[in-house]
C-alpha cells in the first residue's frame, strides 16, 4: 500500500545530496564535528524522519479502514442497505490500492462514509507542515554546525575544509525542494493577530482551560433533576461507557464541552423459575430490564446558552444475534443555561427491553428478547444547530445525524 506523506520526495532528495535534517534536539556543539561526521548525524536523523512518518501513516490508515469495517458492519445489521454496502466495500478497495483520498473519490451520496473520510482527510492534513517544520529546523540547525565547523576549519588555516563546508552550505541553499519546504511552512502559518503582529510566526495556543467545578444547586427543568456532580441519588452497578466522537469536527469541539456516561441495569422486574423433569433440569430467567443512563455534562471554555437540549438515541441488539442493531428510542431532555467551566449531572428516563433466557440440561441455552448496544447522545442549540456529539460504541457512528430526530414512545415490552 502507498504511504501518505507528501514531504517523502523531499526527505529522499535530501538524502541523495547529502543535505539532510538535523537532530532536533541538541543545540550546535561547542567542537564542531568534522564534515563527514555531521553527514552522518543527518544522515540518522532522516531514517527517523521517514520511519516516523511510516508509522504515522499506517495508524491513520488502519484507523480508517477499521472505521469502514464498522461502517459495514453497522449497515447490515440496520438492513436493506445493500446499496450503501456496496459503497463502503469500493471505498476499502479503492483506498487499500490508493492509501489516500483525493477531492474525486469524496462520497457524494452517502454521509456516514463521508463523514469518515472528512475525518482521515483532517487527520492526515497537518502531515506536510508537520515534515516541512523539521526540514526548516533542521536545515537552520545544519547551517549553524557548518558555520561553527567552517569557523574551527579556518582558524586552523585548513583551506581545503573550509572550502568542502562551503560546497556543503552551497548545496544546501540551493536545495529547490527544501525551498519548497520553506515556503509551503510560511505560507500554511497563520497571520500574527494585532496582538502578536511583530512577534513569533508560531500560531497562537487556545488558553487552557478553566478548572470545571460543579453548579451550585439542583435544578429541575421539564421533569429532570440536574444535580451538581457528586450530589446526586446514588445507582447500583453504574458502569462506564466508553464515548467515540463520530467526526474530526466534533472531536475538536471537546475543548468547549465534556461527557461523561454511565449506566445501570434495573433488573427487579426479572423472575426467576425452575422445573425438573424425568428427562431434564431447566432455568428460565424473563421480564423486563430497564436500563438508565446517568450523564455529566460540563462547559469547559464555552457557556451553554438557555434553551438547548440533548438527545438520547437508544440502540438494541436481539440477544440471540447480533445483526440486528434497531434504533428504539429516542429522547429530549431540555437543558438548564450552563456558564462556562461549570458542571451537572442527570438522569435520563432510559429504554425498556424485555429479555428471556431459558437453560435446559436436555436442550441446552435459549434466549430471546432484546438487549440495550448503545447510545448517540448529542447537544443542539434553540435552533436545532448541532454543539456536541458522542457515542457508544462506535459501531453507531454510521447512524449519527445533524439534526435532531423526533423523540418517540418505548413500548411497554420491546422484542
Amino acid at each position: 500500500m502507498k504511504r501518505f506523506s507528501p514531504v517523502l520526495p523531499v526527505i529522499a532528495l535530501l538524502l541523495t545530496l547529502g543535505c539532510a535534517v538535523g537532530r532536533a534536539a541538541g543545540a550546535p556543539t561547542n567542537s564542531p564535528a568534522g564534515l563527514d561526521e555531521l553527514r552522518k548525524q543527518f544522515e540518522s536523523t532522516i531514517r527517523d524522519v521517514q520511519r516516523q512518518a511510516r508509522e504515522s501513516a499506517k495508524v491513520l490508515q488502519q484507523r480508517y479502514q477499521a472505521s469502514l469495517t464498522a461502517l459495514e458492519e453497522a449497515l447490515q445489521s440496520a438492513g436493506s442497505q445493500l446499496p450503501a454496502m456496496l459503497a463502503v466495500r469500493a471505498e476499502k478497495a479503492r483506498f487499500e490500492q490508493s492509501g489516500d483520498i483525493p477531492p474525486g473519490a469524496l462520497s457524494t451520496d452517502l454521509p456516514a462514509l463521508r463523514k469518515l473520510q472528512d475525518a482521515w482527510r483532517a487527520q492526515t492534513a497537518g502531515g506536510p507542515r508537520e515534515q516541512a517544520q523539521k526540514i526548516v529546523a533542521a536545515s537552520e540547525r545544519y547551517l549553524q554546525n557548518l558555520g561553527l565547523l567552517q569557523k574551527e576549519l579556518a582558524a586552523r588555516n585548513d583551506t581545503r575544509g573550509v572550502d568542502e563546508v562551503k560546497a556543503e552550505k552551497d548545496r544546501l541553499l540551493g536545495n529547490n525542494r527544501v525551498r519548497e519546504a520553506l515556503a509551503l511552512l510560511q505560507s500554511s502559518t497563520p497571520a500574527p493577530t494585532p496582538a502578536n503582529a511583530g512577534g513569533s510566526r508560531e500560531p497562537v495556543k487556545p488558553p487552557e482551560p478553566a478548572p470545571v467545578v460543579p453548579v451550585a444547586t439542583v435544578v429541575e427543568l421539564g421533569g429532570y433533576k440536574f444535580y451538581p456532580p457528586g450530589k446526586e441519588p446514588p445507582r447500583k452497578d453504574l458502569r462506564p461507557l466508553r464515548l467515540e466522537f463520530p467526526t474530526a469536527d466534533q472531536r475538536t469541539a471537546q475543548f468547549f464541552y465534556e461527557l461523561r456516561v454511565t449506566i445501570t441495569s434495573d433488573k427487579s422486574d426479572v423472575s426467576v423459575s425452575h422445573s425438573s423433569s424425568y428427562y431434564s433440569v431447566s432455568k428460565t430467567k424473563s421480564g423486563s430490564i430497564v436500563n438508565i443512563p446517568r450523564i455529566t455534562l460540563a462547559s469547559k471554555n464555552r457557556e451553554l446558552p438557555d434553551g438547548c437540549k440533548m438527545v438520547l438515541e437508544y440502540f438494541s441488539q436481539p440477544t440471540s444475534r447480533a445483526n440486528d442493531l434497531r434504533r428504539e428510542k429516542v429522547e429530549h431532555i431540555p437543558l438548564p443555561p450552563l456558564t462556562r467551566s461549570r458542571a451537572y449531572t442527570v438522569d435520563g428516563k432510559g429504554i425498556t427491553l424485555y429479555k428471556s433466557e431459558s437453560t435446559s440440561s436436555y436442550s441446552g441455552h435459549y434466549s430471546s428478547g432484546r438487549e440495550f448496544y448503545g447510545l448517540i447522545i448529542s447537544i443542539y442549540d434553540a435552533e436545532n444547530k448541532l454543539l456536541f456529539q458522542q457515542c457508544a460504541p462506535s459501531t453507531v457512528t454510521a447512524m449519527c445525524g445533524t439534526k435532531p430526530p423526533e423523540p418517540t414512545k418505548e413500548p411497554s415490552k420491546s422484542w
